[in-house]
């Protein structure tokens, strides 16, 4: 695994997470905004070149875990998940809280937190192994242009353009054990306990037209009913992070920053 890392040893703590197929760096429209942090940004393994594969949540939250132990980190501010980073960023929080480390607050867009049968995950996995295929001998217009994408983003496929720039990066480092493991990874979700003052801290964020909202909140809700839900209409999956991205970072500044 990779980490990248931005700003002042000192100041509050950042962890960011990123989805499916998706390098650290796919998330720099947010946290090049993001001033007075010491923000923390990993790349999973399997997603850049000579990596091992990505294997489970429970060992990529691990080695970044055991990363945050060396640097000497003893509270974070937030976690801060995209898609398939949901996950592994839940499974981060409660191995930090069984080493001590405080965790003040949690924020998910886009949570594909949902348990799928063994022929959908099949199915899921047929349709990203294409997905990554086609990426990789396709320019950025015309994996925009992609029908799977458009089904996870709605309308606002073109707002997504870093992402997908990111995911056609990474595509040529994706074996068919990353992906296989990523797919049990974002649709084999056990939904660990947060007690209800931790869900007072913890946000979902969904657009109403991405599936992940459509799917997967509702299991989402039952789990966490003290959480933080906001639903945002007219939007695709993480669409508007892209779309509005100086007004969504002023959002997480403002949880960040609250009392």
């Amino acid at each position: 695994m990779k980490f990248k890392i931005l700003g002042e040893k000192g100041n509050p703590v950042i962890v960011m997470l990123t989805g499916s197929f998706c390098p650290g760096e796919c998330l720099d429209y947010i946290y090049s905004r993001m001033k007075d942090y010491y923000i923390i940004i990993p790349t999973y393994n399997g997603h850049y070149k000579d990596s091992k594969d990505f294997t489970t949540r429970e060992n990529e939250a691990r080695e970044i875990r055991e990363y945050l132990c060396e640097l000497g980190v003893e509270h974070i501010q937030m976690i801060y998940g995209q898609s398939m980073g949901t996950e592994v960023g839940m499974e981060l929080y409660k191995q930090l809280a069984n080493e001590g480390i405080k965790v003040q607050n949690l924020f998910f867009d886009g949570a594909p937190m949902i348990q799928l049968s063994v022929p959908y995950k099949a199915f899921m996995r047929f349709k990203f192994g294409t997905m990554i295929k086609m990426f990789r001998d396709k320019s950025i217009d015309e994996a925009i242009n992609m029908k799977f994408l458009k089904q996870f983003a709605g309308n606002k496929i073109n707002s997504l353009k870093p992402m997908i720039e990111s995911l056609v990066m990474v595509a040529p480092f994706i074996t068919k054990n990353t992906l296989k493991n990523e797919v049990e990874c974002c649709y084999t979700f056990d939904f660990p306990e947060l007690d209800e003052e931790m869900q007072k801290h913890t946000y979902f964020f969904y657009g109403e037209d991405e599936k992940a909202y459509k799917l997967c909140c509702k299991f989402v809700e039952k789990a966490y009913p003290n959480a933080n839900y906001r639903i945002e209409k007219e939007q695709g999956h993480m669409s508007y992070s892209c779309e509005y991205t100086d007004e969504y970072v002023a959002w997480l500044q403002d949880i960040i920053e609250a009392k």
